[in-house]
Parts: C-alpha cells; structure tokens; sequence
C-alpha cells in the first residue's frame, strides 16, 4: 500500500504545490491524490520540501489539504500485443469502451539499455508511398522524419489517413498514431475513417485532446512513442508513428511555462522549446533490427513558417512537405508547395540518377512557371515567347497531373472517384512523357485527378 507522501498547500491554474514531510519524491514520478483519481506530474523543486508539479487530470473537486501519494516512479503506458485496433489515453488506458486485459507498464521515457538504437535515417529504404507528389519530390527512407506543414484546412491530417491506408495496402508495416491537442471530433472521425477502410486492426490510437490539461497533450507524444518500440521489438515489423499535430506538443509546453510562472522567450513561446521538442523527437529512434518511421502534421500559425515553435521543428526533419493555402484555392490537391517542399535524400546516390533528374527538372519548370505568373495574370499567356508557351503549357500538366485521387476521400468527392496508389516507376514516367511534349495537345483538364498517365480518356 502506498504511503502518504505530502499536501496539497497551493492550486493555481493546472499546477499545484506538494509539502512533503520526509524526503522529495523523484521528478516526473507519478503523484495521485489519495481520496480522489487525480494525478500529477512533479517538474520542479520549489525550497527543501516542497515540489511544483503538473495537473494530469481536471482538477475538479480538489482542494487545499488534500493527500497525495506516490503510485509510480515514472510516467508510465500501460502496453501488450493487443492493442492493435484500439485507441488509448496517455496512460494506456482504453478509451474505446472495450477491456484490455493482460498489459505491462513501461516508462514513456525510455527504458535505457533496452535495445539498441541507431540514426534510421542511415541506410534505411526509400519507402513508396502511392503519393506522387511525395514519392517524386520529398521521398523518405524508413527512420526518417517527416513534416506536413501547413495551416487550418490545407489537407494535412487527411494526407497522414491516406499514408496510414497505403502503408497498411501494402502491409509495410504497423501505425501508431498520436493525437495531440486536436478536437475530439477528429480523433472520432479518425477512428471511424480507419475502421470503415479495413485497416485499424494494423493501428492503435493515442489520444490527448484540446480539452485534455497542458499536462497530458505535453505526455501522450511519448506514450506513442514507448507503444511504437514495444511493437517494433515485440511484433517484430517496422513500425510507422504518426504524429498530429507536433504544434500542439509545444503549445502545450508554452501552457505549462505560462502556469509555472516562467519568464517566456520570443512571441511568448517558453525558453525551454527546443529542449522541450528535442526530448519528443530524439525518442524517436529505430533499433538495430527494425525502423520507426515518424510522419508528423506541423500547424504553421498565420502561416508563417518562421514562427519559432515551427522552425525548431524544422530541425529534426529530414524532409518537409509544405501545404499551401494558395494552392490549395486553385484546387489541386494535395496541396503541396513543390518549391518549398524537401527532403534530404533526394540526391543520385540514394534515390538514383533517374528520379534525381525527373524531380530537378520538374521543379525547374515549376519554378520558371512561378516566374512567369506574373505575367501572365497581367497581360495573358498569349503576350509570353514561344519557348515560354511552352514551358507554362507543361508545368499546368505537370501540376495537374501531380494531383491524386485519395481514398480517404473516395466518399466525399461529387464524382464519387476511387482513391489511386500510383507507383513511384509509373509517376517517373508520366512526368517525362509531359516534359518531352507528348501530351502538349492534350487537354487541361484530363490530366486533373488521374492515378497515371493511362487514366486519361483521349
């Protein structure tokens, strides 16, 4: 039976203060109240008795006076082989009505020694995705790190559900997924998404929701992350750990700074940030036997891709898919900004001489097509020279053709159109049949919304 530990002396906001009467607790131990299913989370030491810890349930009902005990040595997730199809809160516990029996706790903040890690991103295979515009111009090898950056409504979640889809088509591994500060809404219609499609049984949820404290949205990323290498080690498969939305792991850290009164850093972000999403980032590592791969939805404020909270996300990526609003208004999606858009393996020795070549010119063209813009929106494309004619001509069908059919979305479009997964060999060679002319007399249009270049019906 556990033993008093301390009092409650202090609540303001999500954070309380302990007294404790023989020696402090560790911190980022578990604390709960004695009388009531409250817990907290120490993070700091204020004086020789008293600590400072963070609310990890509604406060409601607790008062000054009240006793707490210790009920773990660390944050700890609940964990067994069968919690594939389910969904969970940070602690492990099931939040989809159904028992989960015969589970282990393990530390969400590693288990040192356990199993050797290493860079995933050395080595690894280049993982096709089905995704054009992402297999051409940002692939990613399995351990690698991925952004979706974006603001509200430019498609980032629904592009995360269609890579959980085709990763699950071609079995290529397990999805772990993170929902961090979103609405519960989404988290439903997410749920929901992945059982009608057949695949939550390859798929276990994480979920620490907007109306969740500061506390718990700050935890549950590495809750998935601790699910993530019990799989791998225990399942024996790659796994992929899907993160939405990494944004509000730092918000919620700015919470927790605002509510232990720390002195804030550049437009009120805590000074801590980059510690904060270092020690996120970094725990996530492949073994030397299989890869975690980490596909992460970046929210970019009043999309500004310099705000601090983005840009030291920035960091730890190896590559970047950036969604536009401004794209996404002329109705190609996936939104992507294909100039703003990169990956660090998109160079000969790793993608080879072809798919290097295919992506350069292709964004060659868009950017000379981005040149001419502004021409054209003032005088018209027919003032441009016949050389440009051309290149502007290709770069619309470039730029239609990158655009795909998802199946997430299958339900939602008015012509009713099946999702398309268009391997990378077949995206190369559309791609070099539109850039050597053969499609010039083609119309527009046809190119809208096509898996391949066979799609189109002349």
């Amino acid at each position: 039976m556990n033993k008093i530990n301390g009092t409650i002396t202090m609540l303001q906001g999500g954070v309380v203060e302990i007294a404790f009467l023989g020696d402090l607790p560790p911190l980022h131990c578990l604390l709960v109240c004695k009388n009531k299913k409250v817990f907290f989370e120490p993070v700091e030491k204020k004086g020789w008795k008293t600590m400072r810890a963070v609310a990890l349930s509604s406060l409601e009902g607790v008062e000054r006076g009240e006793e707490v005990v210790v009920a773990g040595s660390e944050l700890s997730v609940w964990l067994s082989t069968g919690m594939l199809g389910r969904m969970f809160d940070m602690f492990g516990n099931s939040i989809d009505n159904k028992p989960f029996e015969g589970a282990r706790q393990f530390s969400i903040f590693g288990e040192k020694g356990k199993q050797q890690m290493v860079d995933g991103n050395a080595g690894g295979k280049i993982l096709e995705t089905g995704i054009k515009v992402l297999d051409l111009l940002t692939p990613f090898r399995a351990g690698s790190k991925i952004g979706f950056f974006g603001g509200a409504g430019v498609g980032k979640t629904v592009l995360i559900t269609e890579l959980i889809h085709n990763i699950a088509l071609k079995e290529t591994g397990l999805s772990v997924i993170a929902g961090i500060g979103e609405r519960i809404r989404e988290g439903n219609d997410l749920y929901s998404t992945l059982d009608g499609l057949n695949i939550l049984k390859n798929s276990v949820l994480y979920f620490g929701e907007m109306d969740k404290p500061p506390g718990v949205r700050s935890r549950v990323g590495l809750s998935a992350v601790t699910a993530a290498e019990f799989l791998s080690r225990e399942k024996g498969k790659d796994v992929f750990l899907f993160v939405d939305n990494i944004f509000r792991y730092a918000m919620a850290g700015m919470e927790i700074g605002v509510m232990l009164g720390k002195v804030p850093s550049e437009l009120g972000y805590q000074a801590t940030l980059d510690n904060e999403m270092a020690l996120l980032q970094e725990r996530i590592r492949s073994s030397a036997q299989h890869s975690i791969t980490s596909i992460q939805a970046v929210y970019v404020p009043a999309d500004d891709l310099t705000d601090p909270a983005v840009v030291s996300i920035f960091s730890h990526l190896d590559a970047s898919l950036v969604l536009s609003r401004k794209v996404a208004e002329k109705g190609i999606y996936p939104a992507v900004d294909t100039l703003r858009s990169s990956s660090v393996v998109l160079n000969t020795e790793v993608v080879g001489k072809r798919h290097f070549d295919v992506a350069a010119r292709v964004k060659a063209i868009f950017q000379k097509y981005q040149e001419l813009s502004h021409i054209i929106a003032i005088l018209g494309v027919d003032e441009l020279s016949q050389a440009d004619r051309l290149v502007a001509k290709r770069a619309e069908r470039l730029q239609y053709f990158l655009t795909q059919p998802l199946h997430v979305t299958a339900s939602f479009n008015h012509q009713n159109k099946k999702g398309a997964y268009v391997p990378l060999e077949r995206t190369l060679d559309g791609c070099e049949k539109i850039m050597a002319g053969e499609f010039d007399g083609t119309d527009l249009s046809a190119f809208y919304m096509i898996g391949t270049l066979d799609d189109i019906h002349v």
